[in-house]
């Protein structure tokens, strides 16, 4: 199993429990894509990696992070010689790592898989990883019906498609759970002080550069319009892009609060606390539908339609004007705000770790459980 980025611990850990509860034996791979981020939720979720890669350089190019990440993979793939490789979303790592596991003929597991917008550079690199994965897994875990429709629609055998849901719900809902009695004030987030709390993500890597700074200048217009009225959070990225252009076009406002990245449990007890959330992460429209927050998605495309559909999202782009307006018109009516925090069960019900977990055992012929 590996992992390199936040997103993949947070949505493969409860795999991982999955598999530690049936007491059935698996390898951790780290590939270290995204350093610190990636070892904060590896210790909130209590996994341990076998192996480190260690891969991350500053500003490293793609072509540099995915020609590196094949050359460590191959050589700790045939050592290890595992039954089957599992991996996680879209990023270079599950792409690179599922193409090495695929030259040693080693079957790749897709968890999350079928997800397209149709747009090959939206987002990038992601949407082409996942439809590389869509020709290389012998196994797709799609989260919802239209994602396993997708990958039927491109040809894959119906046989290798398993509707599961979206392991992000089994690991939100262990969290929430586990942060409910908690106090707020518990988690070092500022206090809303009678204040509307917009929760405020955004990464992507096509929003770099003129993208997200037109990103902040809503977020800045939709902070002078709201003044007192609401209180604006942002974790930042430690990407350097992105910090540079945040930092830039967000200072000095009064009711913004750039913060370092949030462990899991602040993070969900901040999107629980939350009236609005903006994001341009797919991670995160799945929570959100889930938990029912309003959110403005701050892409033009999305590969979650179910949470445009759900009501909950809505697709505002980068356009600085759209943002503040939409956000203020989500935080002014409340009949509005009402009719967009319906939780929705579209991304899953929290047991599809378990269902992953079943059918790998049945395809490899593994014992239900050992020991």
């Amino acid at each position: 199993m590996a992992v390199g980025t936040r997103p993949e611990v947070i949505k493969l850990a409860p795999v991982a429990w999955e598999l530690e509860a049936r007491r059935l034996p698996y390898f951790l791979l780290s590939t270290g894509q995204h350093r610190e981020m990636l070892d904060q939720m590896l210790e909130v979720f209590g996994l341990h990696p076998d192996e480190d890669l260690g891969l991350m350089r500053p500003d490293q190019s793609l072509a540099g992070l995915s020609a590196a990440m094949i050359a460590a993979a191959d050589p700790l793939l045939a050592r290890v010689e595992p039954s089957a490789v599992v991996v996680q979303g879209d990023t270079t790592t599950v792409a690179m790592v599922a193409l090495a596991a695929f030259y040693r003929k080693i079957p790749v597991a897709h968890v999350e898989a079928g997800l397209r917008t149709g747009h090959r550079y939206d987002p990038f690199p992601e949407e082409m990883n996942r439809a590389l994965l869509g020709r290389l897994a012998s196994w797709h875990f799609a989260p919802t019906p239209q994602a396993a429709e997708n990958l039927r629609a491109e040809g894959v055998p119906a046989d290798s498609v398993f509707t599961v849901g979206n392991t992000v719900v089994d690991a939100l809902l262990a969290m929430r759970a586990k942060v409910a009695e908690l106090p707020y004030g518990s988690f070092d987030l500022p206090e809303p002080e009678g204040r509307k709390l917009v929760l405020v993500t955004a990464h992507r890597r096509e929003n770099f550069g003129q993208g997200l700074a037109r990103l902040c200048q809503g977020l800045r217009r939709l902070a002078e319009r709201q003044g007192e009225r609401a209180l604006l959070l942002y974790p930042v990225h430690l990407n350097p892009n992105v910090r540079a252009t945040v930092e830039r076009e967000l200072a000095g406002l009064p009711n913004l609060r750039l913060l370092p990245p949030l462990g899991y449990p602040a993070f969900v007890k901040a999107m629980s606390r939350a009236s609005l959330i903006i994001t341009d992460s797919g991670g995160v429209q799945e929570e959100a539908t889930a938990l029912g927050i309003p959110t403005l998605v701050s892409r033009e495309t999305s590969e979650r339609p179910e949470a445009l559909a759900a009501g909950v999202a809505e697709l505002v782009g980068t356009d600085p004007e759209r943002i503040a307006t939409q956000a203020s018109r989500l935080l002014e009516d409340p009949e509005l705000h009402a009719s967009r925090s319906r939780a929705a069960t579209v991304f899953g019900d929290g047991l599809a770790s378990r269902r992953i977990v079943e059918t790998l055992v049945e395809r490899l012929r593994l014992p239900a459980s050992s020991g």
